[in-house]
C-alpha cells in the first residue's frame, strides 16, 4: 500500500518501481494477447454465421420456389365439380361414423386404476 516506503532508501525505490513497470507491461501484453485473440475468435464467428446465413437463404428461396412450382402444377379448383357432399373417391366401402350402432358392451368400472410408485 506505500506507507512503509518512506523508510526505504531511494535505491530500493527505483528497484521497486523498475519492478512495478515491468509487471504492468506484463499484464498490458498478455491483455492485449487475450483482446486480440477474442478479437480473431469474434471476427472468424463472424464469417461463419455469414456463410451459414446466405446457405439460409439460398436453402429458403430454392423452398420458395420449389411451392411454386408445386402450386403452378397442381390443377386448379375449376377442373373439379364437386359438391359440398362430394368427394374425390369412392365412399361405398366406408361407413360413415353416424352409421356405426352404439357399442356399450364394456364397463370401465371393472378397470382397477393405475397408481405411479
Amino acid at each position: 500500500m506505500g506507507e512503509s516506503l518512506t523508510d526505504m532508501p531511494g535505491k530500493d525505490l527505483k528497484n521497486l518501481e523498475s519492478k512495478l513497470e515491468k509487471a504492468i507491461t506484463r499484464i498490458r501484453a498478455k491483455k492485449n494477447e487475450l483482446l486480440f485473440a477474442e478479437i480473431e475468435y469474434m471476427q472468424k464467428r463472424e464469417h461463419e454465421l455469414h456463410n451459414n446465413n446466405q446457405f439460409l437463404r439460398a436453402k429458403i428461396a430454392e423452398n420458395e420456389r420449389a411451392q411454386q412450382q408445386h402450386m403452378s402444377l397442381m390443377p386448379g379448383s375449376s377442373d373439379y365439380n364437386l359438391g359440398p357432399h362430394q368427394s374425390s373417391f369412392s365412399g361405398g366401402n366406408y361407413l360413415q361414423e353416424n352409421d356405426l350402432p352404439p357399442n356399450n358392451d364394456y364397463s370401465c368400472q371393472d378397470q382397477t386404476p393405475l397408481q405411479l410408485v
